[in-house]
């Protein structure tokens, strides 16, 4: 069996923890490709600074392209960015979706705990495995809401989920993008942080 991980987001801009995410679901999974796909317009999310798609892309493929496993295992698709908008995850699915091929749905805790009110939730979980990273020592109240979320998808949805834990890089893009430069230097890949200076990007009007 082909097994094809998807790790999608809106990437706005990639950061040192999305790397980190990457890295775990190469060790953990081993999966024969790791497909990243940013997302053009998301249901549930609102991009500011004048947000361009193709600077998004740009940035993914500067972040990996020095990653030993770029161009083998690791690759970036802009299946999303050229669909009709909003980015369903379910249409992703169903894209890549094929005989021999087992599908992998990467997510952080955020995302995670959202699943059931997405679109079509109960095809998303036929249609793949679910794989949730979450922190390496969340606290009680987070882990127990885990917890019960896994245990309702896995009953009213038949879900398979299994759980990997890190030790995450705590930056969110929201962070960088209406952070200062000392931020961005941070925890941007230096390419990235060169890209955004070089275009003036995520500067409030």
């Amino acid at each position: 069996m082909y097994e094809l991980a998807i790790y999608g987001g809106t990437f706005a801009p990639v950061h040192l923890g999305h790397l980190r995410a990457a890295e775990l679901y190469l060790k953990e999974l081993n999966p024969d490709r790791l497909l990243i796909i940013p997302t053009l317009i998301p249901p549930h999310k609102q991009i500011t600074f004048e947000d361009n798609p193709t600077d998004r892309l740009n940035m993914l493929r500067l972040a990996f392209e020095t990653h030993p496993e770029y161009g083998k295992r690791i690759f970036i698709s802009d299946y999303e960015l050229n669909s009709e908008p909003p980015s369903y995850t379910v249409n992703t699915l169903r894209h890549f979706t094929s005989p021999g091929t087992h599908l992998t749905f990467l997510c952080g805790t955020d995302m995670f705990l959202t699943l059931h009110q997405w679109y079509r939730p109960a095809e998303i979980m036929s249609l793949c495995r679910v794989a949730l990273i979450k922190r390496s020592s969340p606290d009680a109240e987070t882990e127990k809401i885990i917890e019960q979320q896994t245990e309702m998808l896995r009953e009213n949805f038949g879900a398979d989920i299994i759980i990997l834990t890190s030790d995450p890089i705590e930056i969110s893009s929201s962070q960088i993008r209406n952070g200062d430069d000392g931020l961005r230097k941070k925890y941007l890949p230096p390419a990235v942080y060169n890209y955004i200076k070089e275009r003036s990007l995520y500067v409030r009007k």
